[in-house]
């Protein structure tokens, strides 16, 4: 499976970034080989829309689930239409612990609730 962490940097010893849309990195990730592959977020710095054009990003790599530390609303809804699973990571930890979390089942999956 190949999940997409959002993160400070470029390996998976950089901690998980607190938010999707601003991270500096993707790291698409594969659970099976931990194999990694890093593309630089050019939305970072976007003064709005980077989470929903970050979607276009983790599409593009057919990912099956992202992990980070917090997702915005808009991008939310972008990734849960292309069938993408959102999952929240704890602050402070590296990508690499994230995904292990990830594969143990001991992250939680990001829901939006509607009123």
């Amino acid at each position: 499976m190949r999940v997409a962490v959002s993160s400070e940097g470029t390996t998976l010893e950089d901690r998980v970034h607190e938010q999707f849309g601003r991270c500096t990195t993707f790291l698409i990730v594969d659970t099976d080989t931990m194999e990694c592959k890093d593309i630089e977020n050019r939305f970072a710095d976007s003064a709005t829309g980077a989470g929903t054009a970050c979607a276009e990003i983790i599409f593009n790599e057919q990912v099956q689930a992202v992990i980070s530390g917090q997702v915005g609303p808009k991008a939310y809804e972008a990734l849960r239409a292309g069938d993408v699973s959102i999952y929240l990571s704890p602050p402070g930890i590296s990508a690499r612990e994230a995904v292990r979390k990830y594969c143990d089942g001991l992250l939680r999956q990001m829901e939006l609730q509607r009123f």
